[in-house]
């Protein structure tokens, strides 16, 4: 009997995986993951990948010349052990990923690929979609902050995405024009305040879009106020007041700029919001009251030497009032009590009236209604 015959076993299981590339494309990448040392570990991986999804595995094939074209083959293991991990979530975003990811990794420096590709695939096994916002914008935040934060950053996306995943993309996709403004350290109070934002809708669930808003729009806010340091206590105090009354921490944020430029001293303004926590710990309304009054007081009280201790003064009377009455001491940043208008006439005592008199007129007004 003739012995059956039989085609031959491939001499190269990688060069068959690539059959689809021409010829020269096909040799220079063989040749590239050989001196790499990585023929079988890439081989094993393609191979995985085919067997998840065909679709998948052809796209990783149609996407290697351009990933060796911009990064070189370095970075392909991992590369190739994020797109699987995708790829078991979801197919789709393992599919973008593959089309997008050889531009984006171009775009970070050498040293910050393989950490980001790393960083991606731990958040991959809870979240394909959240994976793919990180690669998209490590090169926007790594442009800002070192890759030994890209750590942190992917902890707090990782911790928002439990809670919902486009509240993490938003974080994701903001963060970095927050770190350009804010310390690294002041990130998650910026999380914390945009989170204690969140409301209840009306079927009882909850409701992000204040938290979201908060995201994008708290950064043009911050680039209003001038110096990191005085950004940081406003974005403390803002988490501060979220905790205590959402409507009162949106209105601090989006008054501050204004506010703070009304103090002419930089160690006023951060003096002023220092001040302003305490009251916050104690009553958001009044906190508001109090930050929306103090630039006028400090501009009565002029700039003699004595000047803090005045403040001091009329500040320590709001306190004293807030101890035993929250309505007390609202009324008494806006002006409306008699102990009020005391202290502020104690502490202008020796100023000419020429200088306050339009002042005191204002404040006998708000008094007769």
């Amino acid at each position: 009997m003739v012995p059956e015959s039989r085609d031959p076993q491939p001499h190269d299981p990688l060069a068959v995986i690539l059959d689809t590339l021409g010829e020269p494309t096909r040799a220079r990448l063989s040749d590239g993951i050989a001196r790499l040392g990585h023929r079988e570990t890439v081989v094993e991986l393609l191979e995985e990948l085919k067997t998840t999804s065909a679709k998948i595995f052809q796209e990783a094939i149609s996407a290697l010349p351009d990933l060796d074209r911009r990064v070189g083959l370095e970075p392909l293991v991992s590369w190739l052990d994020l797109a699987i991990a995708l790829a078991l979530s979801s197919g789709a975003t393992a599919i973008r990923y593959l089309r997008e990811s050889p531009l984006l990794l171009g775009l970070l420096p050498t040293e910050s690929r393989l950490p980001v590709l790393r960083a991606a695939q731990e958040m991959a096994e809870q979240d394909a979609n959240v994976a793919l916002e990180m690669v998209r914008n490590a090169p926007e935040l790594l442009r800002v902050a070192p890759a030994a934060d890209l750590g942190a950053w992917g902890g707090l996306g990782e911790e928002l995405a439990r809670v919902d995943y486009v509240v993490a993309v938003e974080f994701l996709r903001q963060s970095s024009a927050v770190v350009g403004l804010l310390p690294w350290e002041s990130l998650r109070a910026w999380v914390r305040f945009g989170m204690g934002l969140l409301t209840q809708n009306s079927l009882g669930k909850p409701d992000y879009l204040a938290t979201l808003e908060f995201f994008r729009r708290s950064p043009a806010i911050l680039g209003d106020i001038e110096g990191a340091p005085l950004r940081a206590a406003t974005i403390d105090l803002g988490a501060l007041l979220a905790a205590r009354s959402p409507q009162q921490a949106v209105a601090w944020m989006a008054e501050a700029p204004r506010l703070l430029r009304a103090i002419p001293d930089e160690t006023w303004r951060r003096r002023v919001v220092q001040y302003g926590g305490l009251v916050a710990e104690r009553d958001a309304e009044a906190a508001l009251a109090y930050f929306r009054r103090a630039p006028e007081v400090l501009n009565l009280l002029g700039e003699g030497a004595d000047l803090q201790a005045k403040f001091d003064d009329w500040f320590k009377g709001a306190m004293e009032v807030l101890a035993y009455s929250v309505e007390g001491a609202r009324a008494y940043f806006a002006m409306e009590t008699r102990k009020a208008l005391a202290s502020l006439e104690q502490a202008l005592n020796g100023v000419a009236l020429r200088q306050v008199a339009r002042h005191l007129k204002l404040f006998a007004q708000a008094l007769c209604g």
